[in-house]
């Protein structure tokens, strides 16, 4: 199989894989780099399977920077949340592919090894004995790994369309808080159990504890609404396959925040702020527009 087609047949599966290991995108993008051109350079004549090869060194790739990174990320200052992926088209991500922020943060529930077997069998079908050849594992544990990361993953929601409709409720309620101040229709969109995440990495004012339930949320994004949101641009984006912003400084036009939310049927159930600066550079280079603002 020449690497055009390998490329044109696996390179979104394959870069969905190392995201959804490791939660970071250009890391994600050298992983997959690599592993094609160790395609080319090793032989593969007899290779029966190209995508679970390739799968394999993805993996074990994402294995080998996980555990690179562990006690930086042990010692993350706030809540970790994974890099974000702004429109999907970008990175050739299937719209079949759930990389929601709830998923994403599920995910980090579950060890590198379990999440690996997990993805692998989830995303390749990938069967429990050829699960163990490729991690090195006993097909047993294999099994007991899988069962056990479906256990740890059992409260994940289906992901539906988003309706055209909600996503104009949600911009026009993001634009109602940032131009007014009033949040009155945010609120009247989140779940009573409606939680925020916040990343700043120590580096960018950010709540440190993800704020939980509507009272506590609506004080939270009522100082927003005052103090953050007038003096930002906003333009609505696709944010890991769900409605998102990127957040405009209006002095400096750099980018200062990327949000999304997740939707339970037509309610907010999660809103997840993305401020950390050494997170927002694998964005495309989105400028601001002022029409988009006044949609």
């Amino acid at each position: 199989m020449e690497l055009q087609d390998v490329v044109a047949s696996y390179q979104p599966q394959l870069f969905a894989l190392a995201y959804r290991m490791t939660g970071e995108v250009a890391v994600s993008e050298d992983i997959v780099q690599e592993s094609l051109v160790n395609w080319v350079t090793v032989p593969h004549e007899d290779v029966q399977h190209p995508q679970a090869y390739l799968a394999k060194m993805v993996i074990n790739r994402s294995l080998n920077h996980l555990a690179a990174v562990k006690r930086q990320r042990e010692a993350y200052r706030g809540t970790w949340l994974p890099e974000p992926v702004v429109n999907q088209e970008f990175r050739q991500i299937e719209a079949r592919i759930d990389v929601s922020y709830g998923f994403m943060l599920l995910l980090e529930k579950l060890t590198p090894t379990e999440r690996a077997v997990f993805l692998l069998k989830e995303s390749f079908d990938v069967e429990y004995a050829e699960l163990a050849g490729l991690l090195e594992l006993t097909e047993a544990n294999s099994r007991q790994l899988y069962h056990r990361a479906k256990e740890k993953l059992a409260g994940a929601k289906k992901r539906f369309p988003l309706d055209p409709k909600q996503q104009q409720a949600l911009q026009h309620a993001f634009l109602m808080a940032s131009h007014t101040g009033d949040i009155n229709p945010f609120v009247q969109l989140l779940k009573e159990d409606i939680v925020v995440y916040s990343d700043g990495g120590g580096k960018v004012t950010a709540a440190l504890n993800p704020v939980m339930g509507i009272s506590h949320v609506t004080a939270f994004l009522s100082g927003l609404a005052r103090k953050s949101w007038p003096i930002r641009d906003w333009q609505f984006v696709t944010v890991n396959g769900g409605v998102g912003a990127l957040l405009f400084n209006k002095e400096t036009g750099a980018l200062d925040s990327v949000m999304a939310v997740d939707l339970d049927g037509d309610q907010i159930s999660a809103v997840y702020i993305v401020r950390n600066p050494d997170k927002l550079p694998t964005i495309p280079g989105a400028e601001p527009t002022r029409n988009q603002q006044q949609a």
